[in-house]
């Protein structure tokens, strides 16, 4: 172990006992002891005398001795530390330090209004304290899942509101939506550069392969709990099976305790694989149906962390909670505009003057403007307006790979109306959509309201009209 590592070990075992994190002579203590110091040798650096340094690290080995269960002392904190981090009596003594009890159920009732208004006092106080003893070291970081940090175009106003939502209005929850290729793993990961020094834990999840719930919180829980980092599908260890022994209310009550007694930032992406296909928006497999539950505690109770989300969907009881007195946040990206020009002076793309033109064609996507752009670059040297002569729309093998991924996940209601949309080149309104399709009015709304959802049908105001259409992109790829 490093002695940052120790430091934040003992920090941590402290907090959970006392509610107060270490103090600069505690860590000065334990970072002498660690070093092979005197206690002499250590009172000579700071303003204090032997006898006051004796005592307090006496009161502090008798603390951690009541944690751990053994008897620690000056010439035994090394190895007795090493204990607690990796042995399994420190994952239990961890959990039991935290007070996890089983009044917090993940399918169960809502704190009272009383416990709430009378918890919240308390949080309150207890966030302004640890906000005066915060320990000035860095977060404690599981990103292994991130991707690396690459170039982003634009999105200044988006990252301006999430910090504004994450640190000043307290959110608890937040979904990023938006189609594939448009943006939202890239925003959330300099977002988590911009703001990660105002948190304790820092956990990046990709869902990609769609965990049960019971294994996703588990991870998270390893993570949390200081423990190495155990990935759950290697082979059978301790650690493992002493978690996925666990209820998952429990599991979600150990979860919960460090959302309320530290500040963690939890970034899920790729939400949406555990969403079903062949339905409307929003709607989980079957087998994910738990996660409904998990949501709503994250955004309903009280604590002092966040959770963000990226997905081409959002959740429905989600959506359901931003229309609530909650600290629930959506956003929904759309693309970077003239941002854009970024990226075609990059690939080196000539004629500017047609530019917008490119960037109204595949709304502001950049991944979508990057493929584009470097065949432009490959086959007519750069030169925008020799390709748009052809009045063709290039979509190519790895746009059409990501649309393929949306229109599997579509209804049936969905695929007639957008299909029908692709047939059309102007914006229309839902009478003209019903004179063509055999569908009652309830179905074509809540047809227009998944599919919007889904980023896949625009909404268009014009003349006090509103209108629906869909993007060139969109057309292209249905009517081919």
């Amino acid at each position: 172990m490093e002695i940052q590592d120790v430091l934040k070990l003992a920090d941590r075992l402290i907090f959970n006992h006392t509610g107060k994190h270490l103090d600069d002579l505690q860590k000065t203590i334990i970072e002498g002891v660690w070093h092979g110091k005197k206690y002499a040798d250590t009172a000579e650096n700071i303003p204090c005398s032997e006898g006051y340094i004796r005592d307090t690290a006496s009161d502090l080995w008798k603390i951690l001795s009541s944690l751990s269960g053994e008897n620690i002392n000056k010439s035994n904190f090394c190895s007795a530390l090493e204990r607690l981090q990796f042995s399994v009596h420190s994952t239990v003594s961890n959990f039991a330090n935290l007070g996890v009890t089983n009044n917090l159920s993940l399918c169960s009732d809502r704190l009272t209004s009383l416990e709430n208004e009378t918890n919240g006092k308390k949080r309150n106080r207890s966030a302004n304290k640890k906000s005066e003893d915060r320990v000035t070291t860095l977060p404690n970081k599981n990103i292994r899942e991130a991707p690396e940090l690459g170039k982003m175009y634009g999105r200044v106003k988006e990252i301006s509101t999430l910090e504004n939502w994450i640190l000043q209005e307290k959110s608890r929850l937040i979904g990023i939506l938006g189609i594939s290729g448009i943006g939202k793993t890239t925003l959330s990961r300099h977002l988590l550069e911009k703001i990660q020094d105002n948190f304790d834990y820092i956990i990046w999840k990709n869902l990609y392969h769609a965990p049960t719930l019971s294994t996703l919180v588990a991870q998270l829980v390893l993570s949390l709990s200081n423990q190495i980092y155990i990935n759950l599908s290697l082979s059978e260890t301790t650690e493992k099976n002493l978690l996925l022994n666990l209820d998952l209310e429990t599991l979600f009550s150990i979860f919960y305790e460090y959302l309320r007694n530290y500040r963690c930032l939890i970034i899920l992406d790729n939400l949406q694989t555990i969403l079903a296909e062949n339905k409307f928006s929003g709607n989980y497999q079957n087998q994910f149906q738990n996660y409904s539950e998990f949501f709503q505690n994250i955004g309903e109770l009280p604590h002092q962390s966040c959770l963000i989300f990226n997905s081409w969907e959002s959740p429905l009881e989600i959506i359901n909670l931003t229309d609530l007195k909650t600290p629930v946040r959506i956003m929904s990206l759309n693309g970077i505009g003239e941002t854009a020009r970024e990226i075609f002076q990059a690939q080196n793309l000539s004629d500017e003057e047609s530019w917008q033109k490119l960037i109204n064609t595949y709304r502001g996507n950049p991944y979508y403007l990057k493929t584009v752009s470097r065949m432009i670059q490959e086959i007519f040297n750069g030169k925008l307006r020799d390709y748009l002569a052809y009045n063709s729309l290039f979509l190519g093998d790895e746009i059409i790979t990501k649309l393929d991924k949306h229109f599997q996940r579509l209804s049936i209601l969905e695929k007639q109306v957008i299909s029908q949309l692709s047939q059309i080149d102007k914006p229309v309104t839902v009478t003209e959509i019903l004179e063509k399709l055999p569908l009652s009015p309830p179905e074509l709304f809540q047809t227009i309201q998944s599919s919007g959802r889904r980023s896949l049908i625009e909404k268009i105001t014009q003349k006090e009209l509103t209108l629906f259409t869909v993007s060139p992109v969109i057309r292209e790829y249905f009517n081919n």
